[in-house]
This record gives C-alpha cells, sequence and structure tokens, in this order.
C-alpha cells in the first residue's frame, strides 16, 4: 500500500465510488417503478370501485385519484403494451409509457363471476354494468423516472469535476516532484517553475529557496576543498625533497625508503578525500568494467604500501568471481576495509571471496554499535578514542553503495567479520 502512487490509489477509490453510487441510483430506479406499479395497481383498484358506484360524478372522482377512463382498444393495450399484473378479472399493462387497467369482465365464468366480484369488493351484476366497468383506467400521468436520472447525471458531473480538479492538483505535483528529481541530478541547480501559489506553489517556492541555500553551501565547500587541497598539497612535495635530501645526508636507505612512503601514503589519502567528496556530491563518473574480484583484492593490498604482506592471507573459490566495478575507487574501498582489520587487531587478516561476497575477517573484540554507523562520516565517540575507526568505513560504504553493493557486519567466534555482498540480501 505503501508504494502505490497517489494517483493510481485516488483514481481507484473515485472508479469504485462512481460505480458505487450509479449502482446506488440503478438499483433505486428500479425500486421507484416497482412502488409506482405497486401505488398506480392500488389506486386502479379503488377507481374500480368508484367506478361500481350508482350514484355520484366518477369522472371527477377518478380524476381526483389521477385515473380516468381510457379511449383505447383494450386488444390493442394487450397486444402492444407489456403486462405487469395480471389477477382473475384484469391485466395492469404498461403501454405508451402509461399504465392501463384492463378489465376481464366478459370472459368470466358466470358461475364464478359474483364469487370473484365479491372477493374484489364490486357490485357489478348485470349486463350494463359489466360492459360500463369494461373499459379501461387510464393512469393520467406518465411513467418517468426522470427525477432521480436528472439527480444522477448531477452527481456524476460533480463527482467528475471533483476528480479532474483533484487530478490536475496531483498531476502538477507529480511534475513538481520530477522537476525536484532532474534538480538532484543536475550540476547545477535551476530554478522550479512556481505556476500558482497554492499548496504546491509554496512547496516549490520553498524548495527553490532550500536549494539555493544548499547551492551556496556547495559551492563554499567546493572552494574549501580545493583551497586545502592544495595548501596540503604543497607541503607533501617540499616535505618529499626535504626527506631525499636528509636521507642523502644521512646516508640511510632504509630511512630513505621509510619517509617516500609516508609521503606517498600523504598522497593517496589526499587522493581518496577528493574521489570521496565528489563521489557523495554525484561528481564521480563511474568508469565501470568487469575485473575478476581477486585483482581487486590484490591491488588493495599493493595500495597499503606494506613492507610485509604475510599478516594478509587471501583466499578464493575454484570459480574466480567477477564485478562491474570502477576498479581504482573500489580498491579504495576494499583497502580501507583491509587498514582496519590490520589496525585494530594482532593476529591476520583473512580475505576471503567467493561467488557474492567478499568477507574481511579478524580476531579482536567486538566493536560497539556506535562504531558501525556507516553512513556517518565522523561520530563524535570514535573521534575522541584512540582507534580513530569511522571515517574509513564511511568512505568504503559510501564507495560500495554507489556501486550497488552492500556493506554488513557481523561477530562470531572472537571474530570481527566485514562483508561486502555483490548481491542484495
Amino acid at each position: 500500500m505503501r508504494n502505490i502512487s497517489i494517483i493510481k490509489l485516488i483514481s481507484f477509490f473515485f472508479f469504485a465510488a462512481l460505480v458505487i453510487v450509479n449502482l446506488a441510483f440503478f438499483i433505486e430506479s428500479k425500486r421507484q417503478i416497482r412502488d409506482a406499479e405497486y401505488f398506480a395497481y392500488q389506486r386502479f383498484m379503488l377507481g374500480m370501485r368508484i367506478r361500481g358506484q350508482e350514484d355520484g360524478n366518477i369522472t371527477k372522482q377518478l380524476a381526483q385519484i389521477g385515473l380516468k377512463n381510457s379511449d383505447l382498444d383494450p386488444n390493442e393495450i394487450r397486444q402492444n403494451g407489456e403486462k405487469i399484473f395480471s389477477d382473475s378479472y384484469a391485466d395492469m399493462i404498461r403501454y405508451n409509457k402509461k399504465f392501463y387497467f384492463v378489465p376481464r369482465f366478459s370472459s368470466i365464468d358466470p358461475k364464478m363471476f359474483s364469487r370473484i366480484m365479491d372477493a374484489a369488493g364490486l357490485n357489478i351484476s348485470s349486463e350494463n354494468d359489466i360492459a360500463k366497468n369494461d373499459l379501461p383506467l387510464e393512469n393520467l400521468e406518465e411513467i418517468s423516472s426522470h427525477n432521480i436520472w436528472i439527480l444522477w447525471l448531477i452527481v456524476n458531473i460533480v463527482m467528475a469535476a471533483f476528480f479532474i480538479v483533484v487530478l490536475k492538483k496531483l498531476l502538477r505535483l507529480r511534475n513538481l516532484k520530477n522537476m525536484i528529481r532532474r534538480a538532484g541530478e543536475e550540476d547545477k541547480f535551476r530554478l522550479i517553475k512556481v505556476e500558482a501559489n497554492d499548496e504546491i506553489g509554496q512547496i516549490a517556492s520553498e524548495f527553490n529557496t532550500t536549494m539555493q541555500k544548499i547551492d551556496a553551501i556547495k559551492e563554499a565547500r567546493a572552494l574549501f576543498l580545493r583551497n586545502i587541497l592544495h595548501e596540503f598539497r604543497n607541503p607533501i612535495m617540499k616535505g618529499r625533497i626535504m626527506a631525499d635530501m636528509l636521507a642523502e645526508i644521512l646516508q640511510d636507505d632504509k630511512f630513505k625508503s621509510r619517509l617516500k612512503q609516508i609521503f606517498i601514503r600523504l598522497e593517496m589519502i589526499l587522493g581518496e578525500v577528493v574521489k570521496v567528496e565528489k563521489l557523495v556530491s554525484n561528481q564521480w563518473e563511474l568508469k565501470k568494467n568487469k575485473h575478476r574480484v581477486i585483482d581487486i583484492v590484490d591491488h588493495s593490498v599493493d595500495m597499503l604500501l606494506l613492507k610485509d604482506t604475510s599478516r594478509i592471507e587471501v583466499r578464493a573459490d575454484a570459480e574466480i568471481s567477477a564485478v562491474e566495478v570502477d576498479f581504482e575507487l573500489y580498491a579504495t574501498g576494499v583497502k580501507n576495509l583491509i587498514d582496519n582489520a590490520l589496525k585494530y587487531s594482532s593476529g591476520k587478516v583473512l580475505v576471503n571471496i567467493d561467488k557474492n561476497t567478499v568477507c574481511i575477517s579478524s580476531t579482536g573484540d567486538e566493536l560497539e554499535p556506535e562504531r558501525l554507523d556507516f553512513e556517518r562520516a565522523f561520530n563524535r565517540k570514535v573521534e575522541t578514542s584512540n582507534s580513530g575507526l569511522g571515517l574509513g568505513l564511511y568512505i568504503a560504504n559510501q564507495i560500495f553503495i554507489k556501486h550497488g553493493h552492500t556493506l554488513k557486519y557481523k561477530y562470531e567466534d572472537g571474530k570481527n567479520i566485514f562483508l561486502i555482498c555483490f548481491i542484495n540480501t
């Protein structure tokens, strides 16, 4: 239910309501016709009793209850009309939008005539009375359900008009959603057109205001990042030159190699910061190609710049898996996980590769829940501790998310286990 479009949901309920309303009108029209038939029959019976009287103005009395003696031929009515009701001495027939009551006195068995008349409450005995009362009675009013169908038409028009108005609003809301989505995909924010001053227009206006502030913050952040990277890069380059000079003076190749690795590592960290910044701000274009997972892991180990990799053990299934990823970027994420495992464990780090996952496990104490908030770049509890865990996991998680993969953590048998899942489960 939560995933159903509002437009589809409202449309469904509107058409359901329309069906129910129309069905109700149909049932009501049928009921009114049945009621009309019933009351017409009752008036016809009263009219027959009035015609059976000896005195009084019969025509006037019949008109008072909406009836009159018909001039039409009974046979014509019977042949061309629709029989509604029939009893032992008369038929009620619908003909030319009117009800008719057509007696059949002449066809009644003489032996049964008096008994039927008594049962009907009629005082008809002579042939003259029979002839007079054998004429059809006609209902003065035409059979009509115009009123209810006029009401039906009005209700349908109002419902349709209401639905169209609501639909137009919802379509504007959907268009606003699409414009907001496009605005989020573009590098440079463009103002959304405000079509009206209703709630939807106000949302668009507030969104424009908010996005302008965000755009300004993004530009300020980008400027700050460029400046700080520039300020860091120059000292690193100078530091590498001075380290080379110092190593030459000391004539110590081991010291020279160590210093070189330090500055290379600093440059790599700066490069990673740039990558992640572009990645998070959707400015990084993933260059995906199919690569063997074992090659990605090997490159990740190389990126650590370790003199001794004996603490890292890589295992792979006989069937070497492959994934479609940005090689350098993905290797950076795997490198961060291996680096964390090396830092916070004294034993070996096992990297196990199978068809759907890369499992990185290391012996150590279970990590606190607050250290596993992958969605936050900096965690105060983590930041103030000596562990330093947090940024590396955040960067790795962002990289895997961009590739549609999932980073998971579990603690089993005294081991911290990080799983990179290629297939979401």
